[in-house]
């Protein structure tokens, strides 16, 4: 789809018809409403319309809450989405909030392999919400049980496992640990030679699952 092809200009018109065909089909308040406006807002923030994503994801959340049950895993995306709204405009602190109902969430389930995995991407934009605030100590931490969670779930070789190496092993070199950020970084790129196509961008995971 065009937001996966990253043109993401081009999916605005084709989401917001989404909306518009799931709020004609349904109540406003069902989730399927919430879903099609979360993935709009998901679209804004990758676009730098922050404020446009921030209305958007505000009223997702809002359906997503009574629409879902209190205990839904869904609605730790919906926090998510929001944690990302406040990331994009710089308030790290309501992010960091939002990203840490989405962990408190997901803890409070039982381990599973869908459940560890989003659990280790909510914790993912949580490091890197304490990486923009200046904390690097607290981003290590968060992201070293990140990469246990993927090491767990995924197979071995696996890109994302690479990906979360790579964030560690900056951090690890950011916090003074030389030599584990050394080996951290070389099996990330070792992994992401066998696996990627070389025009592939490893530079950075996008906000979004």
């Amino acid at each position: 789809c065009y937001r996966d092809s990253g043109k993401l200009q081009e999916s605005v018109p084709l989401l917001e018809e989404a909306v518009a065909i799931q709020r004609s089909c349904n109540t406003s308040r069902h989730q399927r409403v919430a879903l099609a406006i979360r993935h709009l807002s998901e679209a804004c923030v990758l676009l730098d319309e922050t404020d446009k994503a921030m209305e958007l994801a505000t009223e997702a959340m809002d359906i997503a809450n009574v629409s879902l049950p209190s205990s839904d895993s869904d609605l730790a995306g919906y926090m998510n989405t929001l944690g990302a709204c406040y990331r994009s405009q710089g308030e790290y602190d309501n992010a960091i909030s939002w990203y840490d109902k989405s962990r408190q969430l997901l803890t409070s389930m039982q381990s599973s392999h869908n459940r560890d995995l989003h659990l280790a991407l909510t914790l993912y934009y949580l490091s890197r919400a304490y990486e923009n605030k200046g904390n690097i100590a607290e981003a290590l931490k968060v992201c070293t049980t990140v990469l246990e969670l993927a090491e767990r779930r995924l197979p071995v070789g696996h890109p994302n496992i690479a990906i979360f190496a790579m964030r560690l092993g900056w951090y690890n070199s950011k916090a003074g640990r030389y030599e584990g950020s050394v080996l951290q970084l070389q099996s990330a790129l070792s992994v992401l030679q066998d696996t990627l196509p070389r025009s592939h961008d490893t530079a950075d995971c996008h906000y979004f699952p």
